[in-house]
């Protein structure tokens, strides 16, 4: 219960926290059905907040996998700095669009997925433009952009990056989710 109430004070306090409670596991399962699992990769994860995300990457991704958090809040930074404790995984504390300060050049063009929940909705359209651009600059080509909105809000900047999405539905979580799948290249 204490990481629920904990949660919600952040979600009071910090307008880019997306939803007052964590993603439900459905909705992280449907979501990270999109991730190969069986192969090695890099994945960039934009506001973990709590982990719900997080915490089911790392059970499922491969040794050789690599897990790099960008999280703008302090308070959920230390959470998740508290709770993780793996090799695979680097914590920063940064907004989304300055990703690429914190990657080395070797990642950068060479990132597998980017998941993001980060609320593009509270976004004014330059943020949502310098977000998405500077997360196709760290994709490898066709890498894959997942992303899961509370509204359909982010087609059309989606489309002046990338050229290319398909959304998916999960009502049963509070909020209910749009789940963007985009490639890199459009493949």
């Amino acid at each position: 219960m204490g990481k629920k109430i904990e949660f919600f004070k952040t979600f009071v306090k910090d307008r880019d926290v997306a939803s007052v409670i964590p993603t439900s596991p459905r909705c992280v399962k449907k979501v990270c059905s999109n991730i190969d699992f069986t192969k090695d990769f890099t994945l960039v994860e934009y506001g973990p907040g709590n982990g719900a995300f997080t915490h089911y990457l790392i059970e499922k991704m491969s040794p050789g996998s690599r897990l790099i958090l960008i999280e703008a809040n302090q308070n959920f930074v230390s959470s998740l700095k508290d709770s993780i404790d793996d090799p695979r995984v680097e914590i920063h504390n940064i907004l989304a669009g300055d990703v690429e300060s914190v990657l080395s050049d070797d990642v950068i063009g060479n990132v597998d997925y980017v998941l993001s929940g980060i609320p593009f909705s509270f976004f004014e359209w330059d943020r949502k433009i310098e977000v998405l651009q500077a997360t196709k600059k760290i994709l490898k080509d066709d890498g894959k952009f997942l992303a899961y909105q509370t509204s359909g809000h982010l087609k059309k900047p989606v489309m002046e990056v990338f050229g290319n999405f398909e959304t998916d539905f999960e009502p049963l979580n509070i909020p209910p989710y749009f789940i963007y799948k985009i490639h890199k290249n459009g493949h």
